[in-house]
């Protein structure tokens, strides 16, 4: 499509001190445990005075992405405590900082049966479709998405009713790596349904990619697909952003692009695949637009 780029995605967590997997309405925080109980007390309060200085340097770690060190102290406590509140939180902690270094079989072991204890855990399925999205268990994934949306539209608990999008994986590049989130609903002006964060290799960000559904995009639609455009089908569009650059004048300078259309939804890896091309540089925007604006 072509528009200008929207502004910068302000984080909005949905959960009292967290959210889990980056759940945001419309915004990603990437330094912050992901999990907490929503319950209305606090069943961290039951660690000891030593067991919360544990845990507050976990979180510590883990905001400074020191995951390794944030997970060996969560697994710690999580073994220290019996069955419970308490260790059912930080056996979410655990399991995503099992996550974030790719010990899959850790999070399993703790995923699986959490979930088969309790299947409307949102945080648990959340959790559990990175796992299967990770290791590339297309149809678990599938599954586990299919079921945190029927989670979200039954409203479960409160932040999955408000929540819009969820970290589904981390994918490595030669040339960095790339953060995908799944919306849970399409968010936005220009309806979201994947957000993609592209970094390099020393973890900055650049470039942003997101699969778009815009309402304006539809009218030409269904002039080209009546039938399609009856049958409920929408015309998508993949658009790239650019790092905002602080120019002289003191304008802002961005840039748009747009990689392609699909006629209806794609499939997940569809879009997936030209995402990492993308990333990778070996797919080119077949439109570029540039433009100031003031700070």
């Amino acid at each position: 499509m072509k528009r200008m780029p929207a502004a910068a995605m302000a984080v909005v967590l949905l959960l009292a001190s967290s959210s889990l997997a980056r759940a945001q309405q419309a915004g990603v925080d990437e330094k912050r445990p992901a999990v907490e109980s929503t319950a209305t007390s606090d069943p961290l309060s039951q660690l000891n005075p030593d067991q919360r200085k544990i845990y507050d340097a976990a979180t510590r770690q883990f905001s400074s992405e020191l995951y390794p060190d944030a997970f060996a102290a969560f697994k710690t406590l999580m073994e220290q405590l019996p069955p419970g509140p308490t260790r059912l939180v930080l056996s979410k902690y655990a399991s995503e900082a099992a996550l974030n270094i790719g010990d899959y079989s850790f999070a399993r072991n703790t995923l699986v049966p959490m979930f088969e204890a309790d299947r409307n855990d949102w945080q648990a399925v959340a959790l559990l479709a990175r796992l299967y999205a990770e290791t590339g268990d297309k149809q678990a994934r599938d599954a586990a998405l299919a079921q945190l949306v029927d989670l979200h539209k039954r409203a479960v608990s409160p932040p999955i009713a408000q929540m819009k999008q969820i970290l589904i994986e981390r994918i490595s590049i030669p040339n960095g790596f790339i953060r995908v989130w799944y919306s849970l609903e399409p968010w936005g002006s220009y309806k979201t349904y994947l957000f993609c964060r592209v970094f390099n290799t020393s973890g900055q960000q650049v470039l942003r990619v997101t699969l778009e559904s815009a309402d304006f995009d539809q009218p030409q639609f269904a002039k080209e697909h009546p039938d399609l455009a009856a049958a409920g089908a929408r015309r998508f569009s993949l658009d790239g952003f650019g790092q905002e650059e602080k120019m002289p004048d003191g304008t802002v300078k961005g840039t748009h692009m747009t990689f392609g259309f699909f006629d209806g939804q794609p499939a997940y890896d569809t879009v997936r695949q030209q995402v990492i091309e993308i990333a990778k540089g070996s797919r080119s925007a077949m439109s570029k637009t540039e433009h100031n604006k003031s700070q």
